[in-house]
């Protein structure tokens, strides 16, 4: 059913409370809010979003193919070829293996960063953007 308002009005007193106690340990810790509760989360053993960390990966390494391909004892293909699925699923496994604490976070730190590199927006523009959410 439909929540009552008093109900609403607790829960807006308390999310908000959460979101200081957040931004307090994000100052505290110089980690963003984001990987705060992010980290919070798995501490808990919670879902995440539905993010689907192999396709986050292939982005990952594509941009760092020679690093991967070494994880498996392999170099690039001659003349740019792509990697075949089956070394593409290699390098992760040991890209999991090498990182088992972080490399959801890895991975999407280095999801945001390339989206932050392609905007066109000034740093300005990007901490008023963050101050908007957080």
């Amino acid at each position: 059913g439909r929540r009552s308002a008093e109900l609403n009005v607790a829960l807006n007193v308390g999310f908000a409370a959460v979101e200081q106690c957040f931004l307090n340990l994000s100052m505290s810790t110089t980690f963003p809010v984001s990987q705060l509760i992010n980290l919070f989360l798995k501490s808990h053993r919670c879902t995440m979003n539905g993010t689907n960390y192999w396709n986050l990966y292939g982005n990952y390494f594509k941009e760092h193919i020679q690093t991967e391909l070494a994880r498996i004892g392999r170099e690039a293909p001659a003349g740019g070829s792509t990697p075949s699925a089956t070394m593409r699923t290699q390098c992760y496994d040991k890209f999991k293996e090498a990182y088992p604490d972080s490399y959801q976070d890895l991975l999407s730190m280095h999801e945001e960063a390339a989206l932050l590199g392609l905007s066109t927006q000034t740093i300005a523009q990007h901490g008023q953007g963050f101050h908007k959410h957080y």
